[in-house]
């Protein structure tokens, strides 16, 4: 294990796994977990869709980015559950945390994006907001890195954890 604390961004496109994946990382770690849906929940109760909101989602990101940096200075490795996009932020957390920061893209076909959001209890995305944010996080492959993406479509989470393990423990 690193001996100094570490960030450790789960993202994708939704229904992927981030929300239960950051989970397993904080309890097998002890690392701090950061839920950007909580976040926003907190900022903004009333707004289900925060993507209609470009300047409340910009709110939302700079909180989530705000408090990593601030249990990372007080020496806390941080697991950051959140669809995080574009290439600003993404450089953002990666010339802040410089070789502390593990980027993790769970990233299974479009297929099985479709059946988890078919099968969700709560909200659902859709094939339109599913198709538009996997557009995204292919695009970003070369400034995250291909080995950071997981195709978790067909496994189990503790599977898909120990891929991430690996990506944190080395």
């Amino acid at each position: 294990m690193r001996k100094h604390p570490i960030v450790v961004v789960i993202t994708g496109p939704c229904g992927v796994g981030k929300t239960t994946l950051s989970r397993m990382v904080s309890e097998t770690f002890g690392f701090t977990l950061l839920c950007g849906d909580a976040i926003k929940n907190d900022l903004f109760p009333a707004i289900a869709d925060i993507t209609q909101y470009p300047e409340q989602l910009r709110k939302v990101k700079a909180a989530l980015f705000e408090e990593g940096v601030k249990y990372f200075k007080s020496g806390k490795s941080v697991v950051i559950d959140y669809v995080i996009l574009g290439e600003a932020y993404i450089k953002k957390y990666q010339e802040t945390f410089k070789e502390h920061l593990v980027f993790v893209v769970l990233f299974p076909s479009r297929e099985v994006i479709y059946h988890r959001d078919e099968l969700r209890e709560c909200w659902t995305s859709g094939k339109t907001t599913i198709d538009s944010l996997y557009s995204k996080y292919q695009n970003l492959v070369d400034l995250i890195g291909i080995d950071n993406y997981i195709n978790s479509g067909d496994e189990r989470p503790e599977q898909t954890f120990q891929k991430i393990e690996k990506l944190i423990t080395f």
